[in-house]
């Protein structure tokens, strides 16, 4: 009985150093060793062991596989052929970037000079204290002998304000709280051009307003000419005037009374001169004889 144990107690300890050794020969194969060399075939292994040269084809040199490599090692491999890269680079394209023109883009050189940008525009003023609207009337004609009556109209009037005519103070009335007034004479706006009306505060002069134009027309001219004189040299008021019309060259004849084109009025007749008035505007006008060519 006891060779019997001495027996199975022997083959437990080689079926165990059995197990180790397989188990080291898995580790070693599928861990440690390498793949496995592909055979290389001779020229006489390739043509059945005959002695015949062997093709062309036969005496290149093989050419071993190689498996494709990964994304990550292929990145890696252009890195290193930038890093062992020392051309010189071309700095003229730097500007545009797009590698086909050294010229300077939209953006600019970053190699040249800095250039200031330019500053933003200045703010506008705050709006003046008084804010004007209108002006009743607008317009005048120059020449014109009568006064009239300026009446202008704002936000924000004080009660000390004073109507600036082209600069200079008027007499002004205040009519509301929203409206002034003031009388110009006729040699105020004797002279065709823009005049400016402002508002300020008498008491403080930073009290002011924005200004308004008045207009002052161009005064009108008789449009025709004095040819000549009709009727006898004791009776002018019965004499008549020989006139020409500039524009269609007709002629026409008018006393004392009688209108030209409709609003110039005939005053006076004389050998020398007719002295005429705009109906409407009551502009007076002289106008001389024109002789005739010789």
């Amino acid at each position: 009985m006891a060779n019997r144990g001495s027996a199975e107690k022997t083959k437990r300890l080689l079926l165990a150093g059995l197990g180790v050794i397989l188990l080291a020969v898995f580790i070693y194969q599928v861990f440690l060793s390498g793949p496995t060399p592909r055979p290389r075939l001779n020229a006489q292994a390739t043509n059945g062991g005959s002695n015949l040269p062997a093709p062309a084809s036969a005496s290149a040199p093989v050419v071993q596989q190689t498996r494709p490599l990964s994304a990550a090692a292929q990145q890696e491999a252009q890195w290193q052929a930038m890093l062992s890269d020392l051309t010189p680079l071309n700095v003229r394209l730097i500007s545009t970037g797009d590698g086909r023109t050294a010229q300077v883009g939209s953006r600019g050189n970053i190699f040249a000079y800095y250039v200031e940008p330019p500053k933003p525009p200045p703010l506008p003023p705050p709006p003046p204290p008084i804010q004007l609207i209108s002006v009743q009337p607008q317009t005048a004609v120059a020449g014109t002998p009568r006064a009239v009556t300026l009446v202008v109209t704002g936000n924000k009037i004080p009660a000390d304000a004073q109507i600036l005519l082209g600069g200079a103070p008027r007499v002004t009335k205040r009519v509301s709280d929203t409206q002034l007034s003031t009388e110009i004479a006729p040699g105020d706006y004797a002279l065709a051009g823009n005049i400016n009306i402002e508002v300020k505060s008498q008491s403080n002069p930073a009290d002011n307003s924005n200004a308004l134009m008045f207009i002052v027309q161009t005064a009108p001219e008789p449009q025709f000419i004095y040819k000549g004189r009709l009727g006898a040299l004791n009776q002018p008021q019965y004499n008549y005037g020989v006139f020409e019309l500039t524009t269609t060259k007709e002629i026409t004849r008018a006393k004392v009374g009688d209108t030209v084109m409709g609003v110039w009025r005939i005053d006076a007749v004389s050998s020398d001169s007719v002295d005429v008035t705009h109906t409407q505007l009551e502009i007076k006008r002289r106008l001389p004889l024109q002789e005739k060519a010789r």
